[in-house]
């Protein structure tokens, strides 16, 4: 008898775990899919509010200028990625996470190789 429910006991922590773990990939997944609506949200506003606006000329290798590049960024985007776009950044901080700053204020998040969040800079 305590066997059974010894075993019982183990079966509905492991399925207790497994929902668990499901909840939370879950969870990162859709505030994966926040992050990305928010940034499409935030270039059709740009858009919508600058619709006759000429677009800025940067020199090349100073993307970090202009709004516009900031608003290119997208979380599956690596170093050479951001790079392309904005610029060689003014600092660089971290390791498995690694932080670009940029001249102008603004800056990126790097987890495991790929853009995690970034901080447009204030005009």
């Amino acid at each position: 008898m305590i066997r059974k429910i010894t075993i019982t006991g183990f079966l509905l922590l492991a399925v207790a775990f497994n929902a668990n773990a499901q909840d939370i990939d879950r969870i990162n997944q859709l505030e994966k899919e926040v992050r990305e609506i928010n940034i499409r949200l935030s270039k059709l506003e740009s858009l919508l509010s600058n619709p006759g606006k000429p677009h800025e000329h940067v020199t090349p290798g100073e993307g970090w200028k202009s709004v516009m590049n900031w608003r290119k960024l997208t979380t599956d985007m690596d170093y050479s990625d951001v790079q392309k776009t904005l610029g060689e950044p003014q600092r660089v901080d971290g390791g498995r996470s690694a932080y670009w700053y940029y001249q102008n204020g603004g800056s990126v998040w790097f987890r495991e190789g790929k853009v995690y969040q970034w901080s447009e800079p204030r005009h």
